[in-house]
């Protein structure tokens, strides 16, 4: 897949100046935009696919969550093998580019068709077809996803940029996430005389999801156009070797990454990380609707809440890893936000949360999601900027880079959220017996109460175990600063 680099060359007419250290401002926007369309495809996929198979076309917890098992498996060949292709891919766009522009089309196809099954399919019809265009969809998302991700380390080396880029990628993610909220419940998911909840009724899917793949396939072609011209520069000045030649492909790749402690570390935390959010992503609706008991409205105010939670300290990401590093940022932050999760649940269990008065609870409720949003959104923030200091480290070792591959990795530990954390809300709640298809009032409250402890408390204790692993991260800043010099001095001495 290689060219000749000479093929390498500015537009006519284009100049090609050495990229600064720093960032501009447009560059930043341009690239924390495109996390936008992730933020549209993560709400639409973590936060209403489950529910819809589950509780409106009545699959069986199991199979979904045998559908979007089998898919995370697919994801997990999918994910770095695409990072390694286009670490070694070279086209007069970049590495990187020509992924951006080939995903949007069938990303769009995909996510209507996912939630457009043809009516009357058995249950086995039903599995095939979850199954079959979540692959796709999962394809498509790994097609933009991973070279976007890696796009973001090759931009700049800057120890402070890095954190501010990942930063706006935070933000502008959970404005996808938002964005997809407000659009469901305020247009689609509305209350109608068949349907007081609406997220129940089967019509207002379809028309939902393609709303949504048409907004993140336009982020997605206005974020790649947005950062073409930066990415170019630092293809043509900085980052022509042979990747093929240095890293040995794809399982090379993965012995290579393990034999880096930052990156072990790293991977098992935020696996076990994503995987309990995705439990929690997964029945976050079951919950509110069927344990809180709240209206449509009441639903969308928590969520939004909690994005706007998240939005509202990304910023702070910046200030708190330069004071007191990237890694005791994440591992406080994780702890606190989670115990913020769990919380009224455990107090409205000992009978000190305002569950009768439906208004109070709903603004109680949205205040505690914005809390945990909140306290949560920096760990977010530098667990991605970590990464990108993991593949310095992995340049240091092994003598080339591997973004792609690292960050592809990184791409299916947060699509296993919704793939392993799926299966395991799924089996729990055909373990619990917890009805398929039926209104609010049909579920035994003895049913809703094992909901919630699986939610809140049973993710809790799990979650700390995490933070417990991610303190053995051994990449502080100095240590960092260090890499970079010894690249730096490398560099000097056998240029490329």
């Amino acid at each position: 897949m290689d060219v000749d680099l000479a093929s390498m060359t500015p537009l006519e007419g284009e100049a090609a100046p050495a990229p600064s250290s720093r960032l501009s401002l447009v560059t930043k926007l341009s690239y924390g935009l495109g996390e936008a369309a992730e933020g549209v495809k993560s709400a639409a996929l973590e936060t209403f696919l489950f529910f819809y198979y589950v509780q409106v076309v009545g699959l069986s917890g199991s199979l979904t969550g045998v559908a979007l098992m089998i898919a995370l498996m697919f994801d997990g060949v999918v994910d770095p093998a695409i990072g390694v292709v286009s670490d070694n891919l070279r086209t007069p766009l970049g590495r990187r580019h020509p992924f951006l522009y080939l995903a949007p089309l069938p990303l769009i196809i995909g996510l209507y068709l996912l939630f457009t099954p043809p009516p009357g399919m058995a249950q086995a019809g039903v599995f095939a077809w979850m199954l079959g265009f979540t692959v796709l969809c999962r394809l498509m998302q790994s097609f933009y996803f991973v070279p976007h991700m890696a796009l973001g380390a090759e931009l700049t080396t800057d120890f402070k940029d890095r954190v501010s880029i990942s930063a706006y990628r935070t933000v502008f993610s959970y404005v996808g996430r938002l964005a997809s909220l407000l659009i469901a419940f305020s247009l689609f998911f509305r209350a109608t005389p068949a349907y007081a909840n609406g997220q129940l009724n089967p019509a207002a899917y379809p028309p939902f999801a393609l709303t949504c793949g048409l907004i993140a396939g336009a982020v997605i072609l206005v974020s790649a156009l947005g950062t073409q011209r930066r990415a170019r520069q630092v293809y043509i000045h900085e980052r022509y070797r042979s990747l093929a030649a240095t890293t040995g492909g794809f399982f090379r790749n993965l012995v290579n990454a393990f034999r880096v402690r930052a990156f072990t570390v790293y991977f098992i935390a935020i696996l076990m990380n994503y995987v309990l959010g995705g439990v929690q992503a997964a029945l976050a609706i079951h919950l509110n609707t069927f344990y809180w008991r709240l209206p449509s409205s009441g639903v969308q105010s928590v969520l939004v809440f909690n994005m706007l939670g998240f939005m509202s300290t990304a910023w702070l990401a910046t200030p708190l890893s330069n004071r007191f590093d990237k890694k005791p940022v994440y591992v406080v932050c994780l702890v606190f936000s989670v115990i913020a999760i769990a919380l009224p649940i455990i107090l409205a269990q000992l009978g000190l949360y305002p569950v009768r008065d439906k208004v109070l609870l709903v603004w109680c409720l949205s205040a505690n999601a914005f809390l945990a949003g909140a306290i949560g959104s920096p760990a977010v923030v530098v667990s991605l900027a970590m990464l990108a200091d993991v593949a310095d480290a992995y340049e240091e070792r092994f003598g080339a880079r591997s973004e792609g591959f690292l960050f592809g990795a990184s791409a299916f530990t947060r699509k296993a959220s919704l793939g392993i954390g799926g299966a395991i809300a799924g089996v729990a709640l055909d373990l619990i017996r917890f009805p398929r298809g039926v209104g609010v009032a049909a579920v035994p409250r003895e049913k809703t109460v094992e909901l919630a402890l699986l939610f809140g408390p049973g993710v809790l204790a799990f979650s700390l175990t995490a933070a417990v692993i991610m303190m053995a991260y051994d990449l502080n800043r100095s240590r960092h600063a260090a890499i970079l010099s010894r690249l730096a001095a490398r560099a000097a001495t056998h240029p490329t």
